[in-house]
């Protein structure tokens, strides 16, 4: 999927995260949605990827690789956690890290619908897995501009309800 579609799937399931826990949903919406782009940073082209030096690149094993999987997702939420109760206190709650999981995961789980997956369970397996199986549509295709109005819409109307 591209940027503005992690980003506003992103956003999306941080909304619907923020009704259910009680919390503002514009803030956690919007970190969401920013999270939702951390997963591409593993793409020299990527709006995320573009910030960081060449020579990160040449480490990575390139695109849709262990950025793209739980493991990534729940170890970026613990260091945002351990960071956010060094700054501000080991009281805070862990909203910041809620925000960054549910974004950086809703990104990993859409790549999932797409034709070229993810490897969801890296590092115990490699191996890409796409969700939707002959369903799963190509990056930057219809179906995927109707998946993100879905989502969005979907979400739009459980906040508002």
């Amino acid at each position: 999927m591209m940027k503005r579609s992690h980003f506003l799937i992103g956003a999306s399931a941080g909304m619907v995260t923020a009704k259910a826990l009680g919390e503002p949903i514009a803030g956690m919406g919007l970190l969401a949605g920013v999270a939702g782009l951390l997963p591409d940073l593993d793409h020299p082209s990527s709006a995320t990827g573009r910030l960081l030096p060449a020579w990160w690149h040449r480490l990575t094993p390139g695109h849709r690789g262990p950025t793209h999987s739980l493991f990534w997702c729940m170890a970026l939420a613990v260091l945002v956690d351990l960071v956010q109760r060094l700054v501000v206190g080991p009281a805070s709650p862990p909203l910041v890290a809620v925000g960054v999981l549910v974004g950086a995961l809703s990104h990993v789980l859409a790549d999932g619908l797409t034709v070229q997956g993810v490897p969801l369970w890296w590092p115990f397996s490699r191996e890409r897995l796409v969700f939707l199986g002959w369903l799963a549509f190509p990056t930057r295709s219809w179906r995927e501009l109707v998946v993100v109005t879905l989502v969005v819409t979907g979400a739009t109307y459980w906040v508002v309800h």
